[in-house]
């Protein structure tokens, strides 16, 4: 039988995240420089684990590796080595990434998930509690959330234009030190906490994805499609009951609506989703929180909305076969090859 061998330290490997795609069978075995492997192991490597100096020696000497890259749908400048190391030894690389369809390369399987945030963050969500805030229209006294962490020029332009707006929202720019009233301070649960309050008090969230500018390269691109992705920043509205507008590059809210979740045309003009150019799409975007309506929140059908996204993004049914089906099963089909 194939031998599955993680590259991690046994004391620091993400165990959970592994468990999510990896059958409960499975024994965990981590990769010990010391011991020689027979010809038929499979080396699995993470983007962010240690250990990444073993890769070109064990491709060498023949054995077929895994990088795992689902955080990113880009393979970024300083790590393209690794794809130049898989397209030297065809047939022994694959990459799981993040994306809605494989850019195929001669002789490197590339696994393509375009679910990854989602899968993830349902069980990062559920140990803060998202899943039992429930929001109230009548409740909110300010219009909108917002929440920006590190600088980038398209998070300066959405802030600086959205000028005297920002006083009636509930927001953070932590690169700017503008930070949300009693947030969580352990810097790795906060980028996926939310406090009900922010909720119960805006009336929307403005949520401001990774990219915004679709032609912004940060690396070469394993993905077809790769304006389309979502990440935490999307489904957090979506987890907390709130209606939302996306901040993106375009076509992905219609991506959201792809994955079965409801978006609201009833309270926002969405042909914004459409608009090629980043900032006149901003501008759209803006000009919908400028002339966003109070009242129009008090809809049943939004509240209908809300309820579903929330009962649909933690079914852990629908998570359970997105995770088999796009990562789990070709991700074995590479391994028994």
């Amino acid at each position: 039988m194939t031998r599955l061998v993680f590259v991690y330290h046994s004391t620091g490997a993400p165990l959970g995240k592994m468990k999510l795609f990896v059958p409960d069978e499975m024994t965990f075995e981590f990769f010990d420089p010391k011991i020689k492997y027979p010809a038929d192991t499979v080396f699995y490597y993470d983007i962010y684990g240690p250990e990444h100096q073993h890769m070109t020696t064990h491709l060498e000497q023949g054995y077929r590796v895994i990088f795992d890259a689902k955080n990113e749908h880009y393979i970024q400048h300083h790590m393209l080595w690794v794809l130049y190391s898989f397209l030297q030894h065809p047939g022994q690389g694959c990459f799981i990434i993040s994306g809605h369809e494989p850019n195929p390369l001669p002789g490197v399987k590339i696994i393509a998930t375009p679910y990854w945030y989602w899968i993830m963050d349902q069980i990062q969500f559920s140990n803060t509690g998202m899943q039992n805030i429930v929001w109230t229209p009548s409740e909110f006294k300010q219009k909108f959330f917002m929440s920006l962490d590190k600088q980038r020029v398209e998070r300066d332009y959405v802030f600086d234009n959205l000028g005297n707006l920002l006083l009636d929202s509930v927001h953070s720019y932590r690169s700017r030190g503008i930070c949300l009233p009693n947030d969580y301070h352990d810097p790795v649960l906060q980028q996926r906490y939310i406090n009900p309050d922010w909720m119960h008090n805006t009336a929307f969230t403005l949520a401001v994805e990774t990219y915004v500018d679709e032609t912004l390269i940060t690396g070469y691109s394993l993905t077809l499609k790769d304006h389309l992705f979502l990440c935490e920043k999307s489904y957090k509205p979506l987890a907390a009951q709130h209606p939302m507008l996306l901040v993106s590059t375009p076509g992905n809210l219609a991506y959201l609506r792809s994955q079965g979740f409801e978006t609201f045309p009833e309270l926002f003009d969405e042909s914004y989703d459409d608009v090629l150019d980043w900032k006149q799409r901003v501008q759209c975007i803006i000009r919908q929180v400028a002339e966003f309506d109070r009242r129009s929140v008090d809809q049943p059908v939004v509240l209908e909305k809300l309820q579903h996204n929330q009962a649909r993004f933690f079914d852990r049914t629908i998570t359970a076969d997105l995770a088999y089906r796009t990562i789990q099963q070709p991700m074995f089909e590479f391994i028994d090859a």
